[in-house]
């Protein structure tokens, strides 16, 4: 295990014990961290990959969060799921991130929230004490702008910060690896009749961690990535009942839509 995946490991840890704790208490030393997906997401919640939403994960207890990132029209590197706006402004905008500058982007309402920059929310993390997931998305008409506005960023960002990023896409990890070397990297699997072959792949890579699909994460994967040495999280967990049989078997870290009920599900 190299430096920086040992750092990784501790500093997530740090930062999770040191995360907001809901009314149901802190989990124990060894429960999986909580990865507010997008931030949280459902009914009535805000905007997803928005500071407001991530300040809702940190709220609902997260010990970290898990963000997409693209380049915009400008090269900025911004934190916004889809290729386009239509889905996160209900059809009010259906223009392409990749088509917009980031003076223009920044001013799309998205119910009240707008985009942010990468930076923002790192800062805002950084603040609250919660671990990082970056997914670099692979659906944008230019992989390599991704993988380098990535790199730039982490290079210079704060190393005692917990940050950790992934792809489903093998070579944006390797080519990002090449760039920032002692940014730990996760590759993203999930069910498809190559995902055994995926994980498998993990450790060819350079990659930390496994992030695993929950329909996939059975007790034999888990038990085979373990034997790698890889961090295992598994998303999306919403359940209570299976994120608990997912802590029971062991596994790093759980990213889900609603941190407040999978942690009292923990407690």
């Amino acid at each position: 295990m190299t430096w920086a995946e040992q750092r990784f490991r501790r500093s997530a840890r740090a930062a999770g014990r040191a995360a907001p704790r809901s009314e149901a208490g802190a989990l124990g030393p060894c429960a999986p961290l909580l990865f507010g997906h997008r931030g949280v997401r459902g009914e009535g919640a805000p905007a997803e990959n928005t500071l407001a939403a991530f300040e809702a994960a940190a709220a609902q207890g997260a010990d970290g969060i898990e963000l997409d990132v693209r380049v915009c029209g400008s090269g900025e590197l911004v934190a916004l799921h889809d290729p386009d706006l239509e889905r996160v402004t209900q059809g009010a905008d259906p223009r392409a991130a990749a088509a917009l500058r980031w003076d223009e982007l920044r001013q799309v309402d998205l119910g009240g929230e707008r985009v942010p920059l990468v930076s923002e929310v790192l800062a805002f993390a950084r603040g609250r004490r919660l671990a990082v997931n970056i997914e670099m998305k692979r659906d944008v008409p230019d992989r390599a702008a991704v993988v380098l506005a990535t790199a730039r960023l982490l290079r210079a960002w704060d190393p005692r910060h917990a940050v950790l990023v992934s792809s489903f896409d093998p070579v944006m990890l390797a080519s990002f690896g090449v760039m920032a070397p002692a940014v730990p990297r996760a590759l993203l699997v999930h069910r498809s009749r190559y995902h055994d072959t995926a994980v498998r792949l993990a450790p060819a890579l350079g990659a930390l961690a496994a992030h695993i699909e929950r329909t996939i994460a059975s007790p034999e994967r888990i038990a085979l990535l373990k034997r790698q040495g890889r961090v295992i999280n598994v998303w999306t967990v919403n359940d209570p009942r299976e994120a608990r049989d997912l802590a029971a078997l062991g596994v790093d870290g759980l990213i889900t839509d609603v941190p407040r009920r999978i942690r009292e599900a923990l407690a």
